[in-house]
């Protein structure tokens, strides 16, 4: 997979600008030292770089240019949530952030939550635009854009419900 150099800059300014912030937060004693918040947070760090993964896995293209796209990835990570390589990096955002209890890159984090949210809305825009109804049709079916929210409650509910008829039988 080759990355323009703007991407690579840009990949580069995303982590060192996390980093800085965890060290600003040791600079200024604004890191609160919590075990469970270490272990925490380098679970979701993990999480997050596994998450990134399956949706390379899925769609190799994912960091290519609109134009170079040719096909709409729905099935694995994507069958969850439309952008779940944003969803693996914001997983790993935080996951740094609550790992060194830094309080100035919890804000890193979340400025860099909401530049890739911004991101989301300006790919799909350009997805429909090239892809039409296709990406209409696939919004709807996949309607959670980062967070599957509604696939959890939709699997949390049915098993609720599959348990609670089970217990009445």
């Amino acid at each position: 997979m080759t990355v323009s150099k703007s991407r690579t800059l840009e990949i580069a300014a995303t982590w060192l600008s996390l980093a800085i912030a965890v060290y600003i937060g040791y600079l200024y004693e604004l890191n609160v030292e919590i075990g469970i918040a270490y272990v925490t947070g380098w679970i979701l760090f993990t999480l997050g770089i596994y998450i990134h993964y399956l949706s390379h896995k899925e769609h190799p293209k994912a960091h290519k240019e609109i134009d170079e796209i040719d096909y709409i990835a729905v099935g694995g990570v994507y069958s969850w949530v439309r952008h779940p390589g944003y969803l693996g990096l914001i997983l790993m955002f935080y996951g740094v952030a609550i790992a060194f209890g830094s309080i100035p890159a919890m804000a890193v984090a979340t400025l860099l939550c909401i530049y890739h949210y911004v991101l989301a809305l300006r790919e799909e825009q350009q997805m429909i635009k090239k892809f039409g109804e296709l990406y209409v049709r696939y919004m709807h079916e996949v309607p959670d854009r980062m967070i599957p929210l509604r696939r959890l409650l939709k699997t949390f509910t049915r098993t609720k419900v599959e348990s609670e008829s089970k217990s009445s039988s």
